[in-house]
């Protein structure tokens, strides 16, 4: 038999980067319990057991227990099974599931524990969709997933005698998955980021081993009500340090289609997440008010004994319970040998505050296990000087990323703040926390801990060294906060007045409706930047993200300056190299020599360009692009005086184009950076003076837009021209994403991929087949598929796959009859697509050739659910005119998109149930199914795409006046370049 897995040796909560056995080659060695909860329901059991009967995981190795909850008649032991089947019985209490799962936990006979509920029916690969990651690591919570089905007029000989899968047995039945469950792997990228993760926890499908069953404290039997257990313990196997794996192959099919809870559940569920509020110490699940207590405290501050030996002074803890959170405990360590051994002094400080329910006294490094479910653990001398905001600011120091690798410990001042999860991984795995994750030295100017003005100890009254120690630290404390008055006074100030002169200047260039709403948008900015301001200032820290969370592949490390600069923004690449670095970015083979890891990057050897740090496109990106401006521009120095700050770029992108001189930047490394990122932003930048050396920078496309003397004449439309081809160049070669791709490519290593994009080609017209084949053979972006779905008669099949041959690109022909509506072919046509995108073209539009990688950026940076761009340019066939309409309303949050410019990734048009089929209005219909649950549109510029009307059947009936009327521009003929197409 093998031995017991060890602790999962990954960083935070990456699961994908555990090595466990692929489903293919998985051999199962190790036993498991399954642990069916029961209560009068044999009908569904039975369809549980014989799904239970065909897994195809050993029969040798797995057992069931079946947990009656005090059913009446008693369940009995189901006879003639072939399962290793027995049944316990515990007494009828009420609603008793975490009961009845302790009781399986405990009657189980095997090490790795799988609960079902006796309504779910497993495929046959779900035992071994749990059992392999448990082979892995023996601190994993396998997370099952489930689909609703009715099961009405299935029996069990069906269930067993079935051909396929228990999917094909409910073919044609109608079918529902907890959109909830979806929307947290979503929002977490699969519980791969976010301090939350555990609210996908759900008992009914959970696989965890034994011993970290018992080691979590198992389900909580105070629980006796519907509602919030599984959250609850989820939390604490979270904060245990457990790995939550979103197991996507352990499926099951619950008995009876999804329903909203009931009256009756609705009001429980309200009683139990007032009862979670002090079980779960997350700001999600609680109010933490001053002066507010918790069953289960969001911090423990140990104190350690100070230098001279006492344990703590009752100064600091007293400044500790008297701060601004109240949501804590103290822990004041003592010294081995018990009463006997204790001081005076000591005896003293248990005598004065031992009564007061947040301070305990406890051995040396038993915090942790004494509040093993506390968020945080705060570690200082027990003789500091203790601000009223130092627990908030530890907090702040910490940042928002849930990976430990951002957890501060300042070893000189001996004060630290650890996530729980670490802790208790650290100490499972028995190695130091530095070992387990990398650990970043805080600030210690912004701790509001003083470690070095200590608290004068206990020393005679009248001693001079008692007074002058403690004048000292009270001229300190004093001298601080006098600092901290003047400056919030003086800025203050200064702010009122600021404010008042911008309001003036900005409301007197109102001279239209256009210049009012710009005006409108401009002060809702400001306001949302001043309140998110003054918010941190108060401790209250809006979810403003300095640093990108999201995954760049291997997990990286930068070494030498010019490597960490590069990755500054990215929070996914450590500053130094633990054990989970794959591949190190170094700056030269100096800088990498000794590495231990087996993959090494020099940039020194590839293409300047590679060293430019890269930004994050999902702050640095043309979002609310302001693209009406003034007629003057403004330089860099102006714009750097208060650092790169994405919101400040767009509030000065309303200059006609920005000047940039090297002499506003330290080296050209740096500049080509900066001007990148704020190239990004819709800026259009001039480079005064040429610079070949930051041509080799920046790249030569970008570049050679920033030397072109147009930008300094350049009128509205070849202004916005301009910045739309710098922000793409921008995007395309110096964003995060692509930054590591590069570098990793040198490596040979994967980074992250481009996406694979379908463009669906729906037509029933043949003789404009070819060129919209063309429109899409003409893409610059490098991974398209063309599925072409021929709706109707007329086609030439051998003519058409001749043209699709003819053409580089993987291609499909898919044949749909003439009477499906026009939803119906879209859905033939995704079904027969593999890309992770999907695009729609019409057969009579045009395309410019960036078209796609307009939308493939555009759905990166603004994360929205559907993107697209709106029909700004249009040719008008009868009138033979091209128009420009809608300027100054792209790049932003709207519905007002074309239907033959979508974007959509596959999983969210799932989500939707594909298109409706209907035969016109599909594009209207697909926005409005994404806007009614609960999903973003984004439109992005128009140029590129330019919409024709003409008389061949369109589904909106429009005349050319009403285009006319609404357009801004208009140009005689059919003017391809005016739309960015040619």
């Amino acid at each position: 038999m093998s031995s017991a897995p060890p602790p999962a040796d990954v960083g935070g909560n990456d699961w994908t980067s555990l090595v466990v056995e692929p489903p293919e080659t998985f051999r199962p060695t190790l036993p498991v319990s399954v642990v069916v909860t029961y209560y009068e329901a044999p009908e569904a059991l039975e369809l549980t057991l014989a799904a239970l009967e065909g897994q195809d995981y050993p029969p040798e190795l797995f057992e069931v227990v079946i947990v009656d909850d005090g059913s009446n008649p008693p369940l009995e032991t189901p006879p003639n099974s072939p399962l290793a089947v027995r049944v316990v019985h515990q007494e009828d209490l009420g609603f008793g599931l975490a009961r009845a799962r302790n009781t399986g936990a405990r009657a189980a006979s095997h090490g790795i524990l799988v609960f079902l509920d006796c309504d779910m029916m497993p495929e046959a690969g779900w035992l071994a969709g749990h059992a392999r990651w448990h082979h892995a690591a023996g601190d994993v919570l396998t997370l099952g997933f489930r689909a609703h089905v009715d099961v009405a007029g299935i029996s069990a000989g069906d269930v067993r005698d079935r051909n396929g899968s228990l999917e094909d047995l409910f073919a044609g039945r109608p079918r529902q998955r907890p959109e909830w469950i979806e929307f947290h792997m979503s929002r977490t990228e699969d519980l791969t980021r976010e301090d939350d993760i555990f609210r996908a926890v759900t008992g009914g499908n959970l696989g965890v081993s034994k011993e970290f069953y018992e080691a979590v404290g198992g389900y909580d039997e105070s629980f006796t009500q519907w509602g919030t257990e599984d959250t609850e313990f989820g939390y604490r196997a979270y904060t245990r340090g457990g790995l939550l794996v979103p197991a996507r192959d352990a499926m099951c099919w619950h008995q009876g289609e999804g329903a909203a809870p009931s009256a009756d559940e609705s009001a429980s569920l309200e009683l139990q997440r007032a009862k979670i509020s002090q079980l779960i110490a997350h700001h999600g699940f609680r109010r933490a008010t001053p002066g507010r207590s918790f069953t289960v405290p969001q911090y423990v501050v140990t104190l350690r004994a100070t230098g001279s030996g006492d344990v703590a002074q009752i100064e600091t803890v007293e400044q500790i319970l008297a701060g601004k959170v109240h949501d804590l405990v103290v822990w004041i360590e003592e010294p081995p040998g018990g009463d006997s051994t204790r001081s005076a002094d000591h005896e003293k400080l248990r005598r004065l505050i031992g009564g007061d329910h947040r301070v305990h006294f406890g051995a040396v490094g038993a915090a942790p296990e004494a509040f093993p479910a506390a968020s945080f653990h705060i570690t200082m001398p027990g003789d500091a000087a203790v601000g009223s905001d130092a627990i908030t600011r530890l907090r702040q120091q910490l940042g928002t990323d849930p990976a430990a690798s951002t957890n501060p410990v300042d070893p000189q001042a001996g004060v630290s703040i650890v996530r729980a999860w670490a802790l208790h991984r650290a100490s499972r795995r028995g190695v130091s926390l530095a070992q387990c994750e990398a650990v970043t030295p805080m600030d210690p100017d912004d701790l509001d801990v003083d470690v070095l003005a200590q608290i004068p100890a206990d020393v005679p009254r009248l001693s001079l060294a008692r007074g002058v120690r403690a004048v000292r630290w009270l001229y300190r404390r004093t001298a601080r906060r006098l600092r901290q008055l003047r400056h919030f006074l003086s800025r203050n100030i200064r702010r009122g007045f600021s404010v008042a002169r911008s309001i003036m200047r900005e409301a007197s260039r109102i001279r239209s409706l256009d210049d009012l709403r710009e005006f409108w948008r401009w002060a809702a900015g400001s306001v949302g930047v001043i309140a998110r301001k003054r918010l941190n200032e108060t401790g209250v820290r809006l979810r403003y993200r300095r640093q990108a969370r999201y995954r760049l592949g291997p997990k990286m490390a930068a070494v030498g300056p010019v490597a960490t600069a590069v990755f500054a923004s990215a929070a996914d690449v450590d500053r130094t190299i633990s054990p989970q670095t794959q591949v190190v970015v170094a700056d030269t083979p100096d800088h990498g020599r000794s590495v231990p890891v087996d993959t090494v990057v020099f940039l020194s050897q590839m293409d300047p360009s590679a060293s430019v740090p890269a930004f994050d496109a999902e702050s640095f990106n043309p979002h609310n692009w302001p693209a009406a401006h003034r007629s003057s521009p403004t330089t860099t120095r102006s714009v750097l005086r208060r650092g790169l700050d994405p919101l400040r770029l767009k509030r000065l992108g309303r200059a006609h184009h920005t000047d940039d001189s090297a002499g506003h930047h330290p080296n050209v490394v740096t500049r080509a950076g900066r001007l990148a990122a704020m190239a990004a932003t819709g800026m259009v930048v001039r480079v005064t003076g040429p610079d070949p050396e930051l041509g080799r920078y920046l790249g030569p496309d970008l570049y050679s837009l920033m030397i072109d003397d147009r930008v300094v004449t350049a009128d509205p439309h070849e202004r916005e021209s301009l910045s739309i081809a710098m922000r793409r160049c921008a995007l395309r070669d110096h964003s995060l994403r692509a930054r590591a791709r590069q570098i990793l490519a040198a490596g040979g290593r994967a980074g992250p991929p481009l996406p694979l994009v379908s463009v669906l080609l729906a037509t029933r017209r043949p003789h404009r087949v070819a060129a919209a084949v063309g429109a899409v053979a003409s893409q610059t972006y490098p991974r398209v598929e063309l599925v072409l779905a021929m709706h109707g008669e007329g086609f030439d099949a051998p003519a058409v796959d001749e043209l699709l041959d003819s053409i580089d690109l993987q291609t499909r022909a898919v044949p749909v009859a003439a009477p499906e509506p026009l939803g119906a072919v879209l859905n033939a046509a995704v079904a027969e697509s593999t890309g992770t995108l999907l695009t729609k073209f019409d057969d009579d539009d045009f395309y410019g050739p960036e078209h796609l990688w307009d939308l493939v950026l555009a759905h990166e940076y603004a994360r929205a659910v559907l993107v697209g761009k709106a029909a700004e340019y249009v040719y008008l066939a009868n009138s033979d005119r091209t128009i420009h309409r809608f300027r100054n309303r792209a790049e932003r949050s709207s519905a007002s998109l074309a239907g033959g410019a979508l974007m959509i990734a596959r999983h969210d048009l799932d989500a939707v149930l594909g298109w409706r089929e209907i035969p016109a209005s599909v594009d209207r219909a697909l926005i409005e199914d994404v806007s009614r649950s609960g999903g973003g549109t984004y439109q992005t510029h128009g140029m590129g795409y330019l919409l024709v009307r003409h008389d061949e059947g369109h589904t909106w009936p429009a005349k050319d006046a009403y285009f006319l009327k609404q357009a801004d521009e208009v140009r005689e003929g059919c003017d391809l370049a005016f739309a960015g197409v040619a």
